[in-house]
């Protein structure tokens, strides 16, 4: 079964940019042959001529008989974008590398260099949108100052619910992952999106109970210095998600947060109590 290990995490930067005032960065794509050793031919020919690789985009894992992958070049001297593309073609039409298939050289920026080809980002067949943390933050944040705190809780914990249980299906659905597997899909996907490093430390499927410790909960992050724990999105995740994964109605508790100063956020989750009417 999978697990997490938060010391050995490392950030991954998406920004796909880089700053170039002397002139010497291209992005470049490739189409290129799926097979091994690929790849290997052309790096051959940016080794012989002293073009550094530092930076590389890739599709996502595809069986396609042709793949395209994305680079940032960095010339030893500068060059017109015309040099560079006769260079590269000249050199795998005469070291015959049949793999590559197409080549593309963009222009330069204004002092910097740009993916400014990929567009929209997808994962699968949704669209994705990312937004930094300010900008999650700035929105969050201004929301509660404007309406009152639990009608914002209430909101994303609805909200939350409802993607929980869309997950849920999507794993089902599209991945075939059911039961206690979909829970292992959940911690991966929470990590790929970079919500929260998830880790569950007891599941009892016969009694229906769950919990689980988060580490870095982008949602409590915000709220550092609260005296009271501050997930309602996730808290609404969690109950959508493991509702559809034990079968009944669950109700998600957080007992520990970062944003009062615990080292994690901790949830449990449990069945539904009934409520007794008066």
């Amino acid at each position: 079964m999978w697990t997490q290990s938060v010391e050995v995490r490392r950030p991954l930067d998406l920004s796909r940019i880089v700053m170039d005032p002397e002139e010497k960065t291209y992005f470049i794509t490739l189409n290129i042959a799926n097979k091994s050793g690929a790849l290997a031919s052309f790096l051959a020919i940016l080794k012989k001529h002293n073009l550094n690789l530092i930076g590389i985009i890739s599709e996502t894992i595809s069986r396609k008989e042709e793949i395209e992958i994305s680079m940032f070049l960095e010339a030893p001297v500068k060059m017109e974008r015309g040099e560079l593309e006769k260079l590269l073609t000249e050199e795998i039409s005469r070291e015959k590398i049949d793999v590559v298939r197409g080549i593309r050289i963009f222009e330069h920026l204004e002092g910097f260099d740009a993916d400014v080809y990929h567009f929209p980002l997808t994962m699968g067949d949704m669209r994705a949108v990312i937004f930094p943390m300010n900008v999650l933050e700035s929105f969050t944040v201004g929301v509660r100052k404007i309406l009152d705190a639990p009608v914002v809780q209430t909101m994303l914990w609805y909200q939350g619910r409802e993607i929980g249980k869309n997950m849920f299906e999507s794993c089902r659905e599209k991945y075939g992952v059911t039961g206690i597997r979909a829970l292992e899909f959940l911690k991966i996907r929470a990590l790929m999106l970079g919500w929260a490093l998830i880790e569950t430390f007891e599941l009892d499927e016969k009694i229906k109970k769950a919990r689980m410790r988060i580490f870095e909960n982008w949602e409590c992050l915000m709220f550092k210095g609260s005296n009271a724990p501050q997930s309602h999105f996730l808290r609404g995740f969690l109950a959508g998600f493991f509702s559809y994964l034990f079968g009944v109605e669950a109700e998600v508790t957080e007992v520990a947060c970062i944003s009062k100063g615990d080292p994690y956020c901790e949830f449990v989750v449990e069945k539904k109590r009934e409520t007794v009417k008066s």
